[in-house]
């Protein structure tokens, strides 16, 4: 089945395609940053100074100690940083070097049953990949969705995942196979238009999207599939993610490396790079930026790419733009030109989300953190990356992202 997507944001990028993808080894530096995982606070189990090795456990989740994050590659501990709460700000590495694959021993791990697919997630460094909705968080241990969406949707700029899959279809197979074990639903396969990526079982479903940069949102795959309702779960996990779950069980090894596409202005062209999770954006942009810039780098899509030095966790996209010149202005100018303004419905507003959710009405709703609308209007269907269009379409200068984390957790905690 194919959706043709007409709500949101038109995209207006006409550059082919990037088919080839540049192997730039290891970064200067890799991080797990705690902004990709809100809420979480980590029992660390490593110092600094400590020497990992890849897939090595660095820390657990003091509320649910089943769950670990593990070193991308082997390296040392060069940094530990707490944020408010105690939650993690940052974990970095420094890579030392990279593990031949000849050396590694070849050994299947278990994945006949639930019990044992979720203990191998959950210690080998896995489960983070996935992300709930509602809320958006890493699921609890214990949690069973309805069903598990798999984005392999090309958005904007993005990688095209059948070029990312070359030579890895078989590892993305078995694990889309994995993820069955996990519900008792479907595992939704949303990809673009083209050959499927895996074969369809009585389990596994191939659709295909199209249409607005909505197309390539899990929000709007999860809005035309299978729509969040109150007390029913999904999950969301990237096709990278799915690669890495299966060349996990199928050789017991984790697999850390991530194809990202490089763009921006100050790039004579769209690059594909191979590099891994949580690289130093610096490293992975140094081949192809000129000498003596100095460039702002941010992470994820072009609607919802954020100022970042590491790699997000969920994000394949980096771009690098100069960085803008600080203007001297009158202090009463400088006041007036961080005031809010006023939120002013528009057509495009109107038709901004894909989601079946009313934009304006919702907008208000975040704006002044009434929770109870926002839930009665559809928020919990949302993540940040779902309205990240309307911080562009809207007047009034808020940024919906934050006002909508803000009222998930808080949701999040009544509903506890």
């Amino acid at each position: 089945m194919h959706y043709q997507i007409r709500q949101g944001y038109w995209r207006s990028d006409t550059d082919a395609p990037v088919r080839a993808i540049d192997d730039i080894g290891l970064p200067g530096s890799t991080a797990v940053v705690g902004a990709d995982f809100p809420g979480l606070r980590p029992t660390f189990l490593v110092a600094q100074g400590d020497e990992v090795t890849a897939g090595q456990v660095l820390f657990t989740d003091r509320n649910h100690s089943q769950i670990a994050h593990v070193a991308p590659c082997a390296g040392t501990v060069a940094q530990l940083e707490y944020g408010p709460r105690r939650t993690l700000s940052a974990c970095v590495i420094k890579p030392v070097g990279k593990t031949t694959s000849a050396a590694q021993q070849v050994t299947p791990l278990d994945d006949s049953t639930d019990v044992s697919v979720r203990h191998v997630l959950q210690g080998r460094g896995m489960w983070p990949a996935f992300r709930t909705r509602p809320f958006g968080r890493t699921p609890a241990p214990d949690d069973r969705p309805f069903a598990i969406f798999v984005n392999a949707v090309q958005g904007a700029a993005a990688p095209d995942p059948h070029v990312v899959l070359d030579g890895r279809m078989e590892m993305f197979a078995k694990g889309a196979d994995v993820l069955t074990k996990l519900t008792d639903g479907l595992v939704h396969v949303c990809q673009s238009k083209g050959a499927p990526l895996c074969p369809v079982t009585n389990r596994v479903r191939v659709t295909t999207f199209g249409g607005t940069m909505a197309s390539a949102l899990a929000g709007t795959h999860i809005d035309r599939l299978c729509p969040v309702q109150s007390g029913r779960q999904v999950w969301t996990v990237g096709y990278q993610d799915v690669v890495a779950i299966g060349h996990l069980f199928a050789t017991g090894q984790y697999a850390a490396d991530r194809v990202v596409a490089v763009g921006g202005p100050l790039l004579e062209s769209p690059k594909l790079v191979r590099t891994i999770l949580g690289a130093r954006i610096a490293d992975i942009t140094a081949n192809h930026i000129a000498d003596g810039a100095n460039p702002v780098f941010r992470s994820g899509t072009p609607l919802n790419a954020h100022e970042a030095v590491f790699l997000g966790r969920f994000d394949m996209q980096v771009t690098a733009t100069p960085r803008p010149v600080s203007k001297v202005q009158a202090s009463w100018k400088s006041w007036l030109s961080f005031t809010q303004g006023a939120l002013i419905p528009t057509a495009s507003l109107d038709r901004a989300l894909a989601p079946r959710v009313l934009s304006v009405p919702l907008m208000r709703a975040l704006s002044v953190g009434d929770s109870d609308a926002a839930r009665r209007l559809g928020c919990l269907a949302l993540v940040e990356e779902d309205v990240a269009i309307l911080c562009r379409l809207c007047t009034s200068g808020a940024d919906y992202r934050v006002l909508l984390r803000h009222v998930l957790d808080e949701l999040m905690e009544d509903a506890a």
